[in-house]
């Protein structure tokens, strides 16, 4: 044993000759496989054999050797391929990878232990030319590029040989599949998106393409990189994210059913530029048009299977967001907190410390908005559809409207009612329950507030306190619980006539509006009742001489009023001034005259008005019985 020829004689030469074949055969083997493997790498053999079709997959690389079986090292290598909806492309600067080298017999790119570094993935879906007219417009031409393909990528106008998607006949596109790939990253870029920057990924995938798909648990780390959509920088951020992806048929997936797939989690804190990116999918005539919009962008989500999970959270701020459209220019500083507590129950919360409107043209004083505030609540938060029913409250502590003249609507007929002056402010509140019941309040200011309408001129203050005590936002219908309008100093001029120093108090006890509908109960308290005859073009309804009746001092009334598609209907409970009281009933569908009965007293004597389609006439010495019968005539 401690010499060759010791070795011949205690095993004899014929056993000693085994031996030494049995020792030196792997030696042989693992030479041989040295010297075969690393001439099929270096004269690219190995990349010829995966190429065969470029169009289905494509194996590219500087330079390779194995000292091991299996175990590969390349240096710039890139793998592509496509099928009938898009085309890809893998880039490494360089490789450590066990490669399953008997699997390339059977069309399947198989390596383990993946270890690289300056990884880069791009991704593009085929572009049909029968429905994309201009091939040079900018979301084409921002397509990743892949050398092995023309640009841009267009699907054939002829139908493939081998209907791959819908049969198994014939099938033969390679498979990828990647294990404990631990390599460092420069770049993603999927359609028009396109990450660049420092990172690592970790993990792995298999693509079969048009049959299955299986990614991860792939863990991404990045790392001071930016986010490019097409020319323009979206976002400078640090993220991580651990992501996998059920096995699914891609032919199966449209959209965002893709999460229906997929559990993540995602830690993002990211800078945004502004938020005129919007403009890249919307088209640059598009409106609204969104103007900055920089801020701070911060997540904390876990998404499973579309649903968003408890803990997760969602932040972004910015101190200057413009919207324009038409003729209008909003401003807006804005902070915005998504939460998803441990019962799985999310809120959104939108603060907006101040928010202006303006319209240039016009030369108005924008409208201000000052400390406005919305939240919503909602049993769960998913991606994949609307939560079963939400709450919400919305707040806006002041809003001032400096110049009236905002309220004219544009293109309204010349004898429609117009504001000329004066300003506003207005302070509301709404909640919503997850029903969609809502209760809220208004208050409302109006200083000097000047309007014309035909030949009358109006100039006051008014003060209104309107609650809403029961509305159905999806009906949608409303119930107002007690309210107050006051009018306070009204001057009107009206053909001539000027009436200063008027009043008046309107208190709503209950009032319903619907679609098509209006109901209320009011009590009106007023100076006299002759500006608002007047005011409200009351003759054309009244004669003259009977609208004089109503030129009551300090008036005190209570009435109904509904109006209807069809019609409005007033009925005058009771009305009181000086020593006369009015009752009575009035009637109007559109485009007929009025129809009505009142009934006027002043002490021992009565009159009766009747209002028919032919005209007025006048009953001396009627009473409650005349009015009563009148009144039930005119219907329910």
């Amino acid at each position: 044993m401690k010499s060759p020829s010791g070795l011949r004689g205690w095993l004899g030469p014929r056993a000693s000759k085994a031996l030494k074949g049995v020792l030196l055969l792997p030696v042989a083997l693992w030479l041989g496989y040295v010297v075969i493997v690393n001439v099929m790498l270096s004269t690219k053999l190995m990349a010829r054999l995966v190429s065969y079709n470029p169009i289905d997959v494509t194996l590219v690389y500087g330079s390779a050797w194995s000292l091991w079986p299996g175990v590969v090292h390349v240096k710039e290598i890139r793998l592509s391929g496509a099928d009938s909806t898009l085309e890809w492309a893998v880039v490494l600067d360089e490789v450590h990878a066990d490669i399953h080298l008997t699997d390339l017999l059977r069309k399947k790119f198989h390596a383990e232990d993946v270890r690289g570094e300056g990884f880069m993935f791009r991704m593009r879906l085929l572009v049909d030319p029968t429905s994309e007219r201009d091939l040079e417009a900018p979301h084409i031409q921002a397509l990743p590029p892949i050398p092995e393909f023309t640009n841009p990528p267009l699907k054939p106008e002829l139908p493939p040989k081998r209907d791959l998607e819908n049969s198994d006949e014939g099938y033969n596109l390679w498979t990828v599949h990647l294990e404990g790939v631990d390599t460092t990253l420069e770049e993603v870029w999927i359609q028009q998106v396109r990450y660049a920057g420092g990172g690592r990924v970790r993990g792995g995938f298999y693509y079969k393409p048009l049959r299955s798909v299986r990614v991860g648990p792939i863990a991404l780390e990045l790392r001071s990189g930016e986010v490019h959509l097409a020319d323009r920088v979206i976002a400078r951020l640090d993220a991580d994210a651990d992501v996998t992806m059920n096995t699914f048929d891609p032919r199966d997936i449209e959209g965002l059913d893709i999460f229906d797939t997929t559990w993540a989690r995602v830690r993002l804190d990211a800078q945004l530029p502004g938020l005129d990116f919007i403009h890249f999918f919307t088209g640059e005539g598009a409106e609204p048009r969104i103007e900055d919009g920089s801020g701070g962008l911060r997540t904390n989500l876990v998404v499973n299977r579309g649903k968003v999970e408890p803990g997760s959270s969602l932040s972004y701020g910015t101190s200057h967001l413009v919207a324009s459209a038409s003729s209008h220019r909003a401003t807006v500083a804005a902070d915005v907190d998504l939460r998803v507590d441990e019962r799985g129950e999310a809120r959104l919360a939108v603060a907006v410390p101040r928010a202006t409107l303006a319209r240039p043209e016009k030369g108005l004083p924008p409208i201000v908005v000052e400390r406005a505030s919305a939240v919503f609540d909602a049993p769960e938060l998913h991606l994949l559809r609307l939560p079963p029913g939400f709450s919400s409250k919305v707040d806006v502590v002041a809003a001032a409207i400096p110049d009236l003249r905002w309220l004219n609507a544009d293109g309204a007929a010349p004898d429609a009612p117009r504001f000329t002056g004066g300003a506003a402010f207005v302070r509301s509140s709404l909640e919503v329950d997850r029903l969609g019941r809502g209760t809220g309040a208004l208050s409302l200011l109006l200083k000097h507030g000047a309007l014309t309408w035909k030949d009358t001129r109006v100039k006051g203050d008014v003060e209104a306190r309107v609650a809403l005590a029961a509305a159905n936002v999806l009906g949608p219908t409303a119930t107002l619980g007690k309210s107050r309008i006051e009018i306070k100093d009204l001057a009107i001029e009206h053909e001539g006539e000027a009436w200063p120093g008027w009043w008046a108090r309107v208190d709503i006890d209950d009032a319903k509006v619907g679609r098509g509908l209006m109901e209320a109960a009011i009590r009106i308290e007023c100076k006299d009742a002759m500006p608002a005859v007047r005011l409200l073009d009351a003759e054309d309804v009244i004669p003259r001489w009977a609208a004089g009746l109503l030129t009551m001092e300090g008036l005190k009334a209570s009435a109904t009023v509904r109006r209807k598609e069809s019609g409005v209907d007033f009925r005058l409970l009771e009305a009181q001034g000086g020593d006369l009281a009015i009752r009575g009933r009035l009637t109007k569908s559109d485009g007929q005259e009025p129809l009505g009965a009142f009934l006027v007293k002043s002490g021992l004597l009565s009159v009766g008005i009747n209002l028919e389609r032919d005209g007025a006439g006048v009953h001396p010495l009627v009473g409650d019985d005349w009015v009563n019968e009148k009144m039930a005539a005119l219907g329910r």
